[in-house]
């Protein structure tokens, strides 16, 4: 079970990281081809959108449940590493647009972070003990 759970993770973890990409190529569809050609990957923009916050929340459960049964939280290793880092990337997203100083950078550390992720879940995957 805690492998299954590792893999559903990941895989929401690809979901999420798919938003600024599907809006890359809305804005470009939009921009050469017009509204009406856009129109499908503005949708699914706009879901994604609307999707993100509720399924970083269910990433956080999961991986501190995955966590949870396949070690400990405390054990260090690359899905602790991984854990904390999607629990920062939480902390910014909900804390960034409130404090004044953070308002206009928060979503390029945000997005940063999620780089992060990507590299620390291949290590994860592949050398989970790493560390």
């Amino acid at each position: 079970m805690v492998v299954v759970i590792g893999w559903v993770n990941i895989a929401l973890i690809v979901i999420m990281g798919s938003i600024y990409p599907i809006k890359q190529v809305y804005l470009k569809k939009f921009k050469e081809q017009g509204k009406e050609k856009a129109q499908n990957w503005g949708r699914l923009y706009q879901f994604a959108r609307k999707a993100h916050p509720a399924t970083g929340l269910i990433i956080l459960a999961i991986g501190f449940y995955h966590g949870y049964q396949a070690f400990s939280l405390t054990v260090w290793h690359t899905g602790t590493l991984l854990l904390y880092t999607l629990l920062l990337m939480a902390v910014v997203a909900l804390a960034g647009p409130r404090i004044k100083a953070f308002k206009k950078h928060w979503r390029k550390v945000h997005r940063s972070l999620g780089g992060v992720v990507y590299v620390l879940a291949i290590l994860h995957i592949f050398w989970r003990n790493l560390l």
